[in-house]
């Protein structure tokens, strides 16, 4: 279901389309309020300072994921974020998803997704692209010598102007600073010069968080504790170099608790991020990045222990390269075993960037032999009005040595994402996926057969239309009415899912909500049936909820006594922020059926600084 979020922050309109009306230069959306709302720098970047203001990337990452509050986000106010700024989350496989800022604190911003089902892990890369002029202070000239005192020989025009109401000489006015020149038909910021990078004082950001997470199966006796402690700094110019630095790591300790009494203990301490960056900016078009990070030009690609280097033309086209090696993508993410090479080209069609295909490719060795050669391609059409679209495809290259594929091209992985808001409130969203395991000597998936290799594949085809009261969301008593619905397919069997919910706003208080939804889905050896209520109070500072959902499985080709299951949830969490920095979320759930009862406990603490 959508995320539950303070209605008096939910846009009545596509904030998108509303800021890349902006950026083709109507007047009166540069004038309005919310026209300061960031787009992804790839939007931006092909302006030129007379066609547009420049833009700055803003870093940042997932922290937690607040269930009936939303994303949690390490930048804050210090960051230059403003409610109402654009979030882009690029996941590891190369999709974006889109969200806005709602709520902001010194170091944290609380972020609503479009897309009320993404829940991103936390590490999930996001980026935010804020004017520049957020950052930068008019660089003040060297004040005149004030004129000398003369005897006044006429009454003061008025006193506001620093005249004296009595007699004697005219006080010298306290506004000293001489007319630059500025004229009303002039940009804002024309005699504003931009502080360089390196000029920039030094910065050190960072989080430090922790949690806990308990998990007891009451009939068997089993259980499995999860216990985390992490952090990451973000560093602005501390070499006086005009670079920046950025540290994401974890260490994490599980005990299972097994029936026959023998504890199973692992610990384990992951390094998520650790990089350098240098340009990047409008100061500097090359941008060169070292160290452990996920690529940012082709996040396709992968974390990287190596170097990335990209650039871009006066069109506004860039392109770049990267080598290093790449950690193998489990809690360890040990290194050093599958070197990669990998290079990229962006064109856009104009200036304004509403269409721009990607075309990259990364051939990788795994302990010095041959493995992948990944082509991955994806385009992005953006217009002011109507319809968007976003699309990747990979492509597998097989040849000699790929004994479980044929030699030629094989597409292994496809997404397509398209949506409109219409005239009449309506939104609709369209998407499709495609999913293969391809043929590697590299450790990336949970051990698969030969078998699944070549046979395994999975297609769906989904879609959401939603659509609000009149007035949308600001409006008092508001309601949002929704119906998702998808069919896929695998190697062995198809089936299809269906959820049609309404969300209740101002429930019994200004900022209660209360979430109504029935679902269903079939399969070849099972189809489910189920209804869900939630209902919740979501506020700036504090939110709580509580949620109750009953389904029916009905499972073929078992013994009568368990072809037929009930199964119920019973979930509750507050949530609380504060304006220093410091956030804690605590949440219980149990689920219970015919046989076994599960009770799920979590504490989450985090201080930004």
């Amino acid at each position: 279901m959508m995320t539950a979020l303070p209605r008096t922050y939910l846009p009545k309109q596509p904030l998108r389309a509303v800021l890349l009306a902006a950026t083709v230069g109507l007047p009166a959306l540069l004038a309005a309020p919310n026209a300061s709302a960031a787009l992804p720098a790839h939007l931006l970047a092909g302006f030129s300072p007379g066609q547009a203001e420049a833009k700055e990337e803003i870093s940042a990452r997932v922290t937690s994921f607040l269930e009936g509050t939303g994303i949690v986000i390490d930048r804050g106010l210090r960051d230059g974020l403003r409610v109402g700024d654009q979030v882009v989350f690029t996941e590891r496989g190369g999709r974006q998803q889109f969200g806005i800022i709602l709520e902001l604190e010194g170091r944290v911003a609380t972020v609503r997704p479009e897309d009320g089902q993404f829940r991103p892990d936390p590490g999930t890369r996001a980026t935010i692209s804020v004017p520049s002029s957020r950052f930068e202070k008019a660089i003040p000239k060297r004040p005149e010598k004030p004129p000398k005192p003369q005897a006044r020989t006429s009454e003061p025009d008025s006193p506001a102007l620093g005249a004296a109401e009595s007699d004697g000489p005219a006080e010298t006015p306290r506004w000293t600073r001489p007319d630059d020149g500025f004229t009303m038909d002039m940009p804002l910021l024309a005699e504003v010069n931009a502080v360089h990078p390196k000029k920039r004082a030094s910065s050190l950001t960072g989080r430090a968080y922790a949690s806990w997470d308990r998990i007891v199966d009451t009939e068997v006796g089993r259980g499995d504790s999860f216990l985390r402690f992490g952090g990451g700094v973000f560093g602005e110019n501390l070499f006086d170099k005009g670079g920046t630095l950025h540290f994401d790591g974890e260490f994490s300790a599980r005990r299972i608790q097994r029936i026959d009494d023998v504890n199973e203990d692992t610990s384990n301490f992951r390094l998520d991020r650790l990089s350098y960056t240098l340009g990047g900016t409008r100061h500097d078009w090359n941008r060169l990045q070292f160290g452990r990070f996920l690529q940012s030009d082709m996040p396709e690609f992968g974390v990287l222990d190596g170097a990335s280097w990209s650039t871009r033309t006066e069109r506004g086209d860039s392109y770049g390269g990267s080598v290093g090696f790449l950690p193998e993508p489990d809690r360890r993410q040990e290194s050093f075993e599958d070197f990669a090479l990998s290079a990229w080209y962006r064109w856009v069609a104009d200036e304004r960037e509403i269409l721009s295909f990607t075309g990259g490719y990364q051939k990788t060795w795994h302990n010095g032999t041959r493995d992948r050669d990944l082509f991955v391609l994806k385009g992005e059409y953006v217009p002011v009005e109507g319809w968007t679209a976003y699309g990747s495809a990979w492509v597998d290259v097989y040849g000699v040595g790929d004994d479980l594929e044929s030699s030629g091209p094989a597409l292994t992985y496809a997404i397509l994402d398209a949506r409109r808001r219409f005239a009449n409130g309506m939104t609709l969203n369209l998407d499709y996926r495609h999913q293969e395991f391809p043929d590697l000597r590299r450790s990336e998936f949970p051990p698969v057969s030969p078998q699944q290799i070549q046979d395994a594949r999975v297609d769906r085809l989904g879609g959401t239309l939603s659509r609000w009261t009149e007035g949308g969301a600001s409006k008092p008593d508001a309601r949002r009415l929704y119906l998702r619905a998808g069919a896929w397919a695998d190697e062995e069997d198809a089936g299809g899912d269906a959820e049609l919910g309404v969300d209740f706003y101002d429930v019994l208080s200004d900022d209660g909500r209360l979430d109504l939804a029935a679902f269903g889905s079939r399969g070849k050896f099972s189809s489910v049936v189920g209804a869900r209520l939630r209902y919740g109070r979501f506020g700036p500072k504090r939110s709580w909820s509580v949620l109750y959902e009953v389904r029916f499985n009905d499972i073929t080709d078992f013994g009568s006594d368990v072809d037929n299951l009930y199964q119920h949830r019973a979930r509750g969490s507050y949530e609380l922020f504060r304006a220093s920095g410091f956030s804690a979320s605590l949440s219980g759930e149990l689920q219970f059926q015919d046989r076994s009862n599960q009770l799920f406990l979590g504490l989450f603490v985090q201080r930004s600084f």
